[in-house]
Parts: structure tokens; sequence; C-alpha cells
């Protein structure tokens, strides 16, 4: 059903491949098919390899990504000179399980609309030329077209620099919680209709800043209704500010976590 549906986004489609610069280089941004699969799995791999904490990336087997190009427009790839620099990944989940609407208490209506943001992968030569939101922004536009109203996605807090990217992508920190082999992630969501930008998420009085290695100070904010916003610092000294929801975000597209 989904792969139907997004197959008739033609338009979206052939808006690409698109060609920009970045540091003097000639990039080029195009929807990936399976034919790329070797070249993602080999990205993934030494995007890995570089990693200073192991936690920060899950990496998917071959077989995961293969099903994941059955979607149409689902990967998005830089390229430069044809190689790959980089790469972002979306997936519909459905009503699986694994579905991160549930972890912030989506209606059944919204889980059935709600799409991941799954992974991005930057190769390191490229790291700082701003790859990674212009990827985000790309593939929300894609899913904007396709009907889906809730993207969520998920950030280690040992990550702040994905996680700042996120945020300044019109993405909120609405759930902190243990995924995959136990490893923290933040649980980021977005509606379609928020800005593609953080500037409408200015300082307030009303903020708490806390170092993004304090797991637990964190989930007790959450759960009294606060949302991360924004990222200050860099590495061990990164600092997530939270912000009271407002009354009026507190509807059926603006999940809360009692």
């Amino acid at each position: 059903m989904v792969r139907e549906h997004l197959t008739g986004q033609r338009d979206m489609a052939d808006s690409y491949p698109r060609s920009f610069v970045r540091r003097g280089k000639s990039l080029e941004m195009r929807f990936l098919a399976e034919s790329s699969l070797s070249d993602l799995a080999a990205l993934q791999s030494l995007v890995v390899s570089t990693l200073h904490e192991i936690e920060i990336f899950m990496p998917h087997d071959e077989e995961y990504l293969s099903r994941i190009f059955q979607t149409d427009l689902s990967v998005l790839g830089v390229l430069a000179e044809e190689k790959l620099a980089a790469y972002s990944i979306i997936r519909y989940p459905g009503m699986g399980k694994d579905n991160l609407g549930r972890d912030l208490n989506l209606a059944e209506e919204d889980l059935k609309k709600l799409a991941h943001l799954q992974a991005i992968a930057v190769h390191p030569h490229f790291r700082g030329c701003g790859l990674q939101r212009e990827l985000v922004a790309a593939h929300l536009k894609v899913l904007e077209s396709s009907g889906y109203e809730h993207i969520c996605c998920t950030v280690s807090p040992k990550n702040p620099v994905s996680l700042n990217n996120l945020l300044s992508c019109g993405f909120r920190v609405r759930a902190l919680n243990p995924k995959f082999a136990g490893w923290w992630r933040y649980i980021l969501y977005k509606n379609v209709n928020w800005p593609m930008t953080g500037t409408d998420m200015a300082a307030t009085g009303d903020e708490t800043a806390i170092n993004c290695l304090n797991i637990e100070c964190q989930r007790e904010l959450i759960q009294r209704g606060y949302e991360g916003y924004r990222v200050e610092g860099k590495g061990e000294k990164s600092e997530i500010f939270y912000r009271k929801r407002s009354t009026s975000s507190m509807d059926s597209s603006s999940p809360f976590i009692p």
C-alpha cells in the first residue's frame, strides 16, 4: 500500500537529481535504487568504524536495507563524483510494535500516519557541510507530499551534533527511552505542519538546561510536560534546553506523555 501510494509522487522524484556546491565540491542529491545497496552498506561500515562511542549509531544488515529499497523514494543519497558521500532513509512502520509513536502515546489512527526518519549517515570527509540538514529537509518534503502527518526519529544523547541538526529542522524531544540493545535514545517528533526550521523556538524564561548525559533529570522533565528544543556546547559538555510545552501544542497532532 505504501509503495503504491508513493509511486504516484512523480513530481517529487522528477525534481531530482539536484546539484549544489559545498566547500568548493560539486555534489548531487538523488534518490537511490537497490543497485546502490553495496555502496550504502560500505559507507555505513565506514561511519561505524569512526565512531568514538559504538552506541551512537545502530547499523542495519544488508537484508534489512534491501527491504527498505523496495519502497519508492525511501533512500536519498548525496554523491561526489559518483561516490556516495551521505544518505538518508525513511521507513513506514505501520502498526508494528516498533512504531515510535507508541513511545509517545499516539492514538492508533495517528500511528497509521507516522513515518520514521530511520537513519542518516555522512562520510567523515563531508561532515560539517550541512548534508544531514539537507537530507532531512528533502525527505520531510517527500513525507508531506505523501500524506504522512507524523515523523519520528531517534538520536543518542551521546550524539549532540545530530541532535542539534534535527532540532534545527523543527523536531522536538518528546521522550528519552532505552531502545535497541538497551541504548538510550531521544525520541524526536515532528508534525509536517510545523515549520521546517527551529526558528519558532526562541529562548524563553521558562527553560531548563541539562547536560545531555543526565538521563534521569531529562526523563523527569519530559514527564512534567517539557520538550527539548535546542542544544549548546560540544562533546560531553553539551547541554539540551527544555521548555514547558504550551497548552495549544497538546492536541491530537502533538502527543503528550502524561
